[in-house]
């Protein structure tokens, strides 16, 4: 049986963890892999991102010490081209954001023709929807 892996993307624009609640739920169900990434912006500075990300890295370690099978990543690269790499790379089945992250749902829609790939985003706790 093929491992699934799941990538959860965050940048500066992300204003909550919806979408990692959505990911480590379901992770756990299906004995999936996720795989966090989290996209500094080079120009805004450190303190700009610095909560968020803090945040995200506490949650992980959250769920990898309930056994969910989870890692996390920080780049200063763009979103774009980087998250290719990370879906060529991780070998990555399903992408889930944040329902009301525009920029990066833009950012995903833009290479989604090159990868045959699953997302979602999520906009609550039973309202989620297929890109």
């Amino acid at each position: 049986m093929k491992t699934v892996n799941i990538l959860v993307p965050f940048d500066r624009h992300s204003s909550n963890f919806k979408s990692l609640y959505h990911a480590f739920a379901l992770a756990e169900r299906i004995r999936a892999k996720v795989i966090v990434y989290f996209f500094k912006d080079k120009f805004w500075g450190e303190n700009s991102t610095i909560s968020l990300e803090k945040a995200c890295l506490e949650m992980t370690r959250s769920a990898c010490e309930e056994g969910i099978s989870v890692s996390f990543h920080t780049t200063h690269e763009a979103p774009g081209e980087e998250l290719t790499n990370i879906i060529k790379k991780e070998n990555i089945n399903l992408i889930v954001i944040d329902g009301t992250d525009t920029d990066m749902e833009s950012v995903i829609k833009g290479i989604k023709p090159g990868a045959s790939i699953q997302i979602i985003k999520v906009k609550g706790k039973k309202i989620i929807h297929s890109i």
